[in-house]
């Protein structure tokens, strides 16, 4: 990992619709021989990351945050600098899943393993286990206490005594508490830097348990499971645990964490049957099919509201096929889909995009689909499903309806913000409609708030004006650079084929296997 990759593929949170990115601000001030502003490497200045509220499965929300490029280009260029000790640290867990490792996956900073090596591993520590401890840690991002990061390098009792930042704990603290408003709670969710923070800290915890306990363990960031020979000792873990985790001001989940007696499944029901769904290749048969495989899914989703199941069942149609004369039934299913759990939005724009060079999407289906969802959550601040709905919109050119924009247009989203802004250009909303909300936004000071993304990117690309009659990027040096290299955290010029994960198999369309996805 280099600086230029951690700030290309580590940045922007990867839940984000396809346009947003931050290639060329990467390309430009990593390049060679480039000369930045001096204020670029200010330590002491502090910004307001970017917020966009993002679905999960269930009624769950989770936060995401886009740091400001400014603060992040510091943050990125601290850890490049030190990048041997950090992840030296981060590489400590002897069961962690999810300590940095992998090059397979399109990111900057990977786990060594997917999530798909949790079946393997359950079976692993279960050979020889009666016992099996869960534990998941409580709003883990939302809570780490960013002083923990020295104490899990240094431990606690020398960064408390040497608070200088000759320390190179001391450092990566403040680095991440200047890249959200000097906080000291929670780091952001969405770039790979929190992944290496995450691991440095628990790989502590985990360091300590592996040397009190001959364990049998696997943990996936915030989530461990624990195999034991006996319920006692399967409590004295759980002990340890949260004494450990007391350590780093973390606690676990009550609700999620519990001692189970084995036999237990390895993994879900409706995973396992999902994946080994079979399709036929005739008309009629893969009708039938398609019907039994949906009603199976929306049955599990009522059953269990918090898992990934929407999202699973329709990436694994990755490795299926769907016949013309099933195209509009298919085009039904997954705007139902979309309407039971909207964090499947990106998953069903997807697969419009695999067929949309092939077959003719039926445009009325998703109008409906899509503005229905953004007035049903834009009064709610779901900004994901909101944002989704919106590039659906865009990407296959269906219009958003008078009482659609207007619940968009009251939004403090940023990234919903962008893509309305984006529509508007592109004739997808009502002709002459004005954000007057949003244009409130474009000032110097929001340059460094959580309006950052809008307050930039509306001024480079001409779609707002500066609030006030100085020119709000032009008037600060580090944004002018920018703008002034051709930075730009939003590509415009997509086209539907942009979402398209794999084309699809001729040779064995109709094959029991399929996609990944994730659960």
């Amino acid at each position: 990992m280099n600086l230029e990759l951690l700030l290309k593929a580590g940045y922007f949170p990867r839940e984000l619709p396809h346009p947003f990115n931050s290639i060329n601000f990467s390309t430009v001030v990593t390049s060679t021989g480039v000369s930045l502003p001096d204020e670029f490497n200010v330590n002491r200045n502090t910004s307001i990351p970017a917020n966009h509220n993002l679905a999960r499965a269930g009624a769950l929300r989770r936060k995401l945050e886009i740091p400001n490029p400014v603060n992040f280009y510091r943050l990125s260029n601290f850890i490049h600098q030190n990048k041997i000790d950090l992840f030296s640290y981060a590489q400590r867990s002897p069961f962690s899943l999810t300590k940095p490792g992998s090059e397979l996956t399109p990111r900057a900073i990977n786990p060594i393993y997917t999530l798909s090596r949790k079946p393997f591993e359950r079976a692993k520590i279960r050979a020889s286990s009666r016992f099996v401890l869960k534990a998941d840690i409580s709003r883990f991002y939302g809570s780490i206490y960013s002083h923990s990061i020295p104490w899990a390098i240094h431990t606690k009792s020398v960064a408390k005594t040497n608070r200088s930042l000759t320390l190179i704990g001391n450092s990566f603290d403040m680095f991440v508490r200047n890249s959200q408003d000097g906080q000291t709670i929670g780091i952001p969710i969405g770039p790979d830097t929190s992944l290496l923070i995450a691991e440095i800290i628990l790989g502590a915890v985990d360091q300590k348990i592996g040397k009190m306990f001959d364990v049998k363990a696997f943990r996936t960031i915030d989530d461990y499971e624990f195999g034991f020979k006996s319920y006692a000792e399967a409590e004295n873990c759980l002990g340890l645990l949260q004494e450990e985790l007391n350590h780093y001001e973390l606690s676990l989940n009550p609700r999620k964490t519990k001692i189970l007696k084995l036999p237990d499944r390895i993994e879900p029901l409706w995973n396992s049957e999902l994946r080994a769904f079979t399709f036929r290749n005739s008309k009629k048969g893969q009708e039938s099919d398609l019907l039994r495989y949906f009603d199976f899914a929306f049955e599990m989703a009522t059953k269990e509201p918090d898992e990934n199941i929407m999202k699973y069942a329709i990436s694994r149609l990755n490795g299926v096929e769907i016949l013309e004369d099933n195209w509009t039934l298919y085009q039904y299913l997954l705007s139902q889909c979309c309407l039971i759990e909207p964090g499947s939005l990106k998953f069903v724009i997807e697969q419009l995009a695999r067929y949309e060079s092939s077959f003719s999407i039926e445009k009325p289906i998703f109008e409906e689909c899509f503005n229905g969802l953004i007035r049903f959550h834009a009064p709610l601040g779901h900004g994901s499903e909101v944002a989704w709905s919106t590039w659906g919109a865009i990407l296959c050119e269906v219009p958003l309806h008078t009482e659609t924009v207007d619940s968009i247009s009251v939004m403090e989203d940023p990234v919903v913000a962008l893509l309305a802004l984006d529509a508007q250009r592109k004739g997808f909303s009502p002709p002459g409609y004005t954000f007057d909300h949003f244009s409130t936004h474009m000032t110097k000071d929001d340059l460094y708030n959580n309006h950052w993304l809008l307050a930039y990117e509306a001024n480079v690309k001409g779609w707002l004006p500066s609030a006030t009659a100085i020119d709000n990027v032009d008037s600060d040096p580090c944004f002018k650079f920018l703008k002034d290299n051709g930075v730009s955290f939003y590509d415009d010029t997509l086209k539907i084929d942009c979402a398209i994960v794999r084309p699809i198999t001729r040779r064995s369309p109709f094959g029991g296997g399929g996609g990944g996805g994730i659960y």
